[in-house]
């Protein structure tokens, strides 16, 4: 069966059933699980109303609706929110990574997507911040997993903890890549808590090469919390909707890569 009339078949599952598993899919189509994970993952991109949850996957009568088997409402609309842009910027983040490297993943609805196109890397050791992006790369072969602890933040899927400094002075990664609420250049990276602030500034210092994921509609913002200035060897990945003027401006003082979309 062609990959269209799959996803139509499992849009269909989902319309009905409401929640419809992994397994459930492999036993109706005769397909392998990777299959059927990746059409969830395309499904996701495309359709507002599914949301992956561990497992399978899960129809939104409305899109803003909340799951409590997947996340909370601050996360689920920011997941909701700029769909195409962040898988964009995903793709483009998950570029850049080689086989051999030693990464971190912050926590974030962009981050996600870097996670979910790490695909067929080799000898990968990631360290993340954050339960949900731990479990997307829970059935990638090839990469080792390390989950920072922490006190869980159910609201945001993180982990943060005030010790958090002396196990991140411990690991010094090849990349970083870290999600942010806003980005200005008055005020440089920011986030909406106080805890989390700490965390991700702590990340800028436990790398040789630091990457922010900012969809467009974050920059020329400023968030309630300074994590650090927009300053030094620090690299935005964003989408193709930044303003040109606000792109020249940054890159006077930061790399800049523009992610197309599709």
């Amino acid at each position: 069966m062609i990959p269209k009339k799959r996803q139509e078949v499992i849009l269909e599952m989902l319309k009905q059933q409401k929640t419809v598993s992994v397994s459930e899919i492999v036993q109706h189509l005769r397909i392998s699980e990777m299959t059927a994970r990746r059409d969830l993952e395309y499904l996701e991109s495309h359709v507002h109303s599914v949301v992956r949850i561990r497992g399978g996957a899960q129809w939104m009568e409305d899109s803003m609706e909340v799951s409590n088997t997947y996340l909370n409402d601050r996360f689920h609309q920011q997941h909701s929110r700029n769909t195409e842009q962040k898988t964009a910027i995903g793709q483009l983040a998950a570029s850049l990574v080689e086989d051999g490297e030693t990464i971190i993943i912050d926590a974030g609805s962009t981050a996600i997507q870097l996670a979910k196109h790490l695909d067929g890397r080799r000898r990968l050791t990631a360290f993340v911040t954050a339960v949900n992006i731990a479990e997307e790369l829970e059935d990638k072969e090839g990469i080792t997993k390390f989950l920072v602890g922490g006190v869980f933040r159910s609201k945001t899927t993180t982990l943060v903890s005030p010790f958090i400094e002396q196990t991140l002075t411990n690991i010094y990664a090849d990349k970083v890549f870290i999600g942010v609420t806003a980005v200005s250049l008055s005020h440089g990276f920011t986030c909406n808590d106080f805890l989390e602030a700490d965390v991700k500034r702590h990340l800028t210092r436990s790398g040789k090469e630091i990457y922010w994921l900012v969809d467009s509609s974050k920059l020329n913002a400023i968030a309630s919390f300074q994590i650090t200035a927009m300053e030094g060897p620090h690299t935005i990945i964003t989408d193709s909707g930044i303003d040109p003027d606000l792109k020249r401006e940054i890159e006077q003082r930061c790399r800049v890569l523009v992610a197309e979309r599709g």
